[in-house]
């Protein structure tokens, strides 16, 4: 028989028992997203709702130059001084760098104004579009003004042609483009072809093909600005799509500040504009200096537009990864929130980088593994190439089972002439993309 000790020991273990399996029955289920280090599943708010303050414009506000991506930044002071005519507020003039407080709203004018409000309205600062410092992205350079680094975890949806960023429930950071032209008379901003335009159609029959090597001069100082090589799919209907890759060791003999290289796996949708990618890139620049940044940095990407520089690009936080590291992209749908994670990992480091766009749907998808040059282009010589890239481990589903699609290989047109020995190879059973350059 059990004593009165071994009963209320009894009784208690019965209790805690009780209140495991209690706790146990209230955690949500982990998410897609969250499986894969993305954003916390939490509902956006009906956007189309909201309301924004009036905007209060100040054309006698003096313009400043924009030296840096126009990015939401935590826990900014703003000086509450009063705006005086032909000047900046307090807390921004042509010697500072602005920055952009958590709640601004940034206004791109057809006349390539752009103007920076903070949350009730209260115009910061604005400049032409035309003079800001130009930045590196995936496709190209664009304007600064266009580009924003937003915190890993964001969510960014868009309604009547404005997008909202949110983060940890809070909304930081509003864009309003009436913008749809090109910036007229720049040479800052190169522009670049869509990267399904005048392709060289290789190895249909999934075998290993190679194009006729180009003859390049070390005297040539001609700049390569364009998509390199690729493999791209048939259309598609999926909810995932990963593939890994390793940081080439063979890095490149950069020859000017802004040559830059970007490796990724991405997605476009027939009828949407831009790509959403996880982006490896070799000598990323956020700012207008004239370094090298002889590194990798990887990051989600949102770029809303392969062919107009004034359309704004969305990045999540960059992370380092150093030569040799194997990283993967994913781009993960979540079906009760209708968005998609785009996600980098670092798999050497173990760290992460993500967010989550609602811009696109499942269906008409066109996936991609591409080498592209960005930036002011690269020197026309096999050195400003990175080594071969060998996307493995894909991974292209719906609701759980498998996708079949089949992937053809391409070299952009221009790119054999510019460079030696670039060649694609598609393998099948597994799905396997060697982008081969020559090094």
């Amino acid at each position: 028989m059990l004593n009165s000790i071994d009963m209320r020991s009894l009784h208690l273990y019965t209790v805690l028992l009780a209140l495991l399996l209690t706790a146990m029955l209230l955690v949500p289920m982990v998410s897609a997203e969250e499986a894969t280090g993305g954003t916390v599943s939490t509902k956006l708010p009906d956007v189309s709702t909201l309301t924004l303050p009036q905007l209060q414009f100040d054309p006698s506000q003096e313009k400043i130059t924009i030296t840096r991506e126009l990015s939401p930044e935590q826990n900014i002071q703003l000086t509450s001084t009063n705006i005086k005519s032909k000047k900046t507020t307090a807390a921004y003039s042509q010697a500072s760098t602005p920055t952009v407080p958590y709640g601004a709203i940034i206004h791109h004018a057809n006349n390539g104004v752009t103007t920076v409000f903070d949350k009730t309205g209260r115009q910061l600062f604005a400049t032409d579009d035309i003079n800001a410092a130009t930045v590196t992205t995936p496709q190209n350079e664009a304007p600064a003004t266009f580009v924003h680094e937003i915190p890993s975890g964001s969510i960014a949806t868009e309604s009547q042609g404005k997008t909202y960023v949110f983060y940890q429930d809070s909304l930081i950071l509003t864009i309003i483009n009436e913008n749809t032209e090109n910036i007229p008379n720049s040479t800052t901003v190169p522009t670049t072809t869509a990267p399904r335009i005048q392709k060289n159609e290789l190895n249909t029959n999934t075998e290993i093909a190679h194009q006729t090597p180009g003859i390049a001069t070390a005297v040539d100082s001609r700049r390569y600005k364009e998509w390199i090589e690729y493999a791209e799919s048939t259309t598609v209907t999926i909810d995932r799509f990963e593939s890994t890759w390793a940081a080439p060791t063979k890095t490149p003999v950069n020859s000017g500040s802004r040559e830059s290289l970007a490796i990724f796996n991405g997605i476009q949708q027939s009828g949407t504009s831009g790509i959403m990618q996880p982006v490896l890139m070799w000598n990323f620049c956020p700012y207008q200096d004239s370094q090298i940044h002889n590194e990798y940095k990887g990051a989600a990407w949102d770029y809303q537009s392969t062919t107009n520089p004034n359309k704004d690009s969305l990045h999540s936080t960059p992370i380092s990864v150093s030569p040799g590291d194997s990283v993967t992209g994913t781009l993960q749908w979540n079906p009760t929130l209708n968005r998609w994670t785009i996600q980098f990992k670092n798999l050497g480091t173990g760290q992460t980088t993500s967010f989550s766009t609602t811009r696109f749907t499942r269906n008409n998808l066109v996936l991609y593994m591409a080498l592209e040059s960005t930036a002011a282009g690269v020197k026309y010589s096999t050195d400003s190439l990175t080594g071969t890239i060998t996307f493995s481990n894909n991974i292209i589903k719906y609701q759980g089972s498998d996708v079949s699609t089949t992937f053809t290989g391409y070299i952009k047109d221009g790119a054999s002439s510019a460079f030696t020995g670039l060649s694609t190879s598609v393998t099948t059973n597994p799905l396997k993309i060697d982008l081969y350059t020559g090094r």
